[in-house]
């Protein structure tokens, strides 16, 4: 039988489509924006899993040059295995990772971003990993095997979140990213947590209310501070006397929660006129998604020379200027006020859709029954009236902020040792259990019972 097409033709064709792809034409085509996202998500996931791939046979390679048993060495780290999703936690993670290498203990660090500084970090005692991105990276995730996993990831384990509750994973602690109670989480959001290190005592009602109504055992609970707080208090920069003229920070959110959304650009012509200098700091995914609002408000500004705009990714240079802040319900706020002991003002926005979060069955939030603490609290409808309110909270003491802050925040300026405290008291836990039920099982002639695979640890309250 002849085949279908001769080598010559095949040959032509090949040619063809080789042409076609290096010369493509016009093509009368249209790709709506969700299947273009689905795309480039796609497209950046496959490439992080091939990159993820090559770094760890890299590895492999190296390991076994070296004479290193790589099941061993394994091992040896998932006693203590830190999840971050990403560089934009590397300051809750690395007062934990300084503790750690500062008291010689070992410890696997696994990651969703190719540029997580922690990635740079050189040490034996650290095995850290670059795990990819996506639905894939959260699979890898929830295999691994640990004594102890710390993340900041909420969410885990709940219907529709793409990462399971990790089994072979004995304890699952959440790590806090932000000074705040629970009740702006999504619904469910720790309910398959072991424990929540918790910032202050303040967050425990909440996490036992939810407990109680969703009949859920007990976590452990203990307060044990803010690693980045601590970590931005070592690079702030507070200056002692208020500036003349005043200078005004405003940090908004992004989105349909954010001031200049609900209240419009014009109060900061207000506080331009006033003789104010003012900082506009802008969200960073404002950068990305609001460009055009924000090219309104540079036009609007732009015959104002006392206005500056910063889009550093670091906001230590502005906050260390700033006599005051006005936000929106931003964590920046308690940022700016326990670092720098200055006050704030609040635009006072409803929560949208509070169906989704925790609040629904908390019925409050916890940022909003202390945000006159920072400093004023403004209705939206008032905000035209602005000024005011910045020179009343201008006069606010800073001792006050001070006392607020000391109240609300545990373990300032050590979190990260007091952290590792826990982890390491929680793995001698569990080896006494181990070797409770090993002994057991001698003196009745069997085997050891619960197995990392299926045990997870027994929860204390706080």
């Amino acid at each position: 039988m002849r085949p279908f097409l001769s080598l010559p033709a095949v040959r032509y064709l090949g040619l063809l489509a080789l042409l076609e792809a290096a010369f493509p034409a016009p093509a009368q085509a249209y790709l709506d924006p969700g299947t273009g996202n689905i795309l480039v998500y796609v497209a950046i996931s496959l490439v992080g899993t091939i990159l993820y791939f090559l770094k760890n046979l890299v590895y492999a390679i190296i390991g076994r040059a070296r004479g290193e048993q790589a099941g061993r060495r394994e091992l040896h780290h998932e006693r203590i295995l830190l999840f971050s999703e990403g560089r934009s936690y590397y300051y809750t993670f690395k007062p934990i990772i300084d503790s750690l290498l500062r008291r010689g203990i070992p410890f696997s660090y696994i990651t969703m971003d190719m540029e997580d500084p922690a990635l740079t970090i050189e040490d034996d005692l650290m095995d850290s990993r670059y795990i990819g991105n996506g639905a894939a990276a959260y699979a890898r995730a929830a295999g691994r095997r640990a004594d102890v996993m710390l993340s900041t990831t909420p969410n885990i384990g709940t219907p529709g979140f793409p990462m399971p509750r990790p089994r072979r994973v004995r304890c699952l602690a959440h790590v806090c990213h932000g000074v705040g109670d629970i009740a702006m989480y999504q619904k469910g959001s720790l309910d398959h947590y072991d424990a929540v290190l918790m910032v202050g005592d303040f967050m425990l009602p909440s996490i036992r209310r939810l407990e109680e109504l969703r009949g859920l055992p007990a976590k452990e609970c203990v307060s044990l501070g803010l690693p980045y707080l601590d970590e931005l208090a070592r690079k702030a920069q507070p200056k002692k006397e208020r500036s003349t003229p005043a200078v005004v920070l405003v940090a908004p959110s992004w989105g349909n929660k954010g001031c200049l959304s609900v209240c419009g650009p014009q109060f900061l012509v207000d506080l331009a006129k006033a003789g104010y200098e003012v900082i506009f700091r802008p969200h960073p995914q404002s950068l990305k998604v609001e460009t055009d609002m924000l090219a309104s408000v540079h036009e609007l500004l732009r015959d104002f020379p006392n206005v500056h705009f910063d889009t550093d990714m670091d906001a230590t240079a502005s906050m260390s200027r700033a006599d005051i802040m006005i936000s929106d319900k931003s964590c920046v706020r308690f940022d700016f006020a326990f670092l720098y002991e200055k006050p704030v003002i609040t635009l006072d926005i409803p929560v949208r859709n509070p169906e989704l979060y925790e609040v629904a069955d908390l019925g409050v939030i916890w940022e909003d029954t202390v945000a006159a603490r920072l400093g004023e609290v403004v209705a939206p409808d008032q905000f035209d009236r602005i000024l005011p309110a910045v020179e009343r909270a201008l006069a606010m003491p800073s001792a006050a902020l001070a006392a607020f802050r000391d109240q609300c925040v545990a373990c300032r300026g050590w979190s990260g040792e007091a952290i590792v405290d826990w982890t390491l008291e929680v793995l001698q836990r569990h080896d006494a259990r181990q070797g409770e039920r090993t002994a057991d099982a001698r003196q009745q002639g069997g085997q050891p019972g619960t197995t990392p695979e299926t045990a997870h640890p027994g929860q204390a309250s706080a």
